[in-house]
């Protein structure tokens, strides 16, 4: 594990390979961990990093600062400071949304996107996970939140959800580290402050990428119970991805439990070359 300073806050990241660079961006709730899989088997052919964003993981989770401009701000900076191009950004949920917006900013320094169950207001809307978003935006309560644990048992409901039918045997393991994650001080307040930023993603829905922007991997699982995969094929009629996957069986944490498939979707974006929808 390395560390970056960004405005004094410290974001965790992995780091290891060479050759052209691979950044991944995870999901809210979730941190760098998601993608071990990945990470391990591309990094004997290409430079990867795996960051922590900020409140997540192993980076710092100050009180303030849970703007999607300054997620932006930060990738864009990290980015800047290991001089990264012709990247490969892959991003899930929150993290493609940012992976998708840093994009329509810097297109020059990224070769490809893949983008997992992307997060836009209408890809939220029809889920249960949109109550809870919806609480976020208007109980403005972060200072305690801050001091409120997630209790175990409901860290595990929350994990559960997650997942679908499809399991990796690696999958009962990171799911492990995901639930004493939900418990840790802070996550929920980093949460709910970021869900009050969703609306602002509302400009994805209708992004239509212009001829010279970057080819779009898009990855879902089919019972994907927090984002919906219907609303995802909607979205995929203006984002008009070069490659468009959907994982039978998976849920939400597709890169966990299928592993094997969502690498070789990666590694195809790095080489210009087509998987086979399945």
């Amino acid at each position: 594990m390395r560390h970056f300073d960004f405005r004094g806050t410290m974001i965790a990241y992995d780091e290891a390979g060479s050759g052209s660079p691979i950044v991944f961006l995870h999901n809210l709730g979730g941190d760098r961990h998601i993608w071990r899989e990945q990470f391990e088997a591309l990094r004997h052919t290409h430079q990867v990093f795996a960051i922590d964003l900020i409140g997540y993981g192993e980076s710092d989770a100050p009180d303030d600062g849970y703007t999607v401009e300054n997620y932006l701000d930060m990738v864009t900076a990290f980015f800047e400071a290991h001089d990264l191009r012709d990247v490969t950004l892959v991003g899930h949920c929150f993290g493609s949304a940012l992976s998708l917006l840093y994009t329509q900013r810097h297109r020059s320094r990224v070769r490809s996107l893949v983008l997992s169950s992307p997060l836009t207001p209408a890809t939220l809307r029809p889920t249960r996970t949109a109550w809870a978003a919806q609480l976020g935006r208007r109980l403005r309560i972060d200072s305690l939140l801050a001091h409120v644990r997630v209790p175990g048992p409901l860290a595990g409901l929350i994990v559960a959800e997650q997942l679908g039918s499809q399991r990796d045997p690696q999958s009962a393991e990171i799911g492990a580290h995901l639930r004493k994650s939900w418990t840790e001080p802070r996550r929920l307040m980093v949460t709910a402050a970021i869900s009050r930023e969703i609306p602002l993603l509302g400009e994805l829905d209708g992004f239509v990428p212009p001829t010279d922007f970057p080819p779009i991997t898009t990855v879902w699982g089919n019972r994907n119970r927090v984002l919906c995969a219907q609303a995802g094929a909607a979205l995929n009629r203006t984002l008009k991805p070069s490659r468009s996957i959907v994982v039978d069986g998976a849920g939400h944490l597709v890169m966990v439990e299928a592993p094997d498939q969502f690498t070789a979707a990666v590694l195809a974006a790095t080489a210009g070359t087509r998987v086979a929808d399945s």
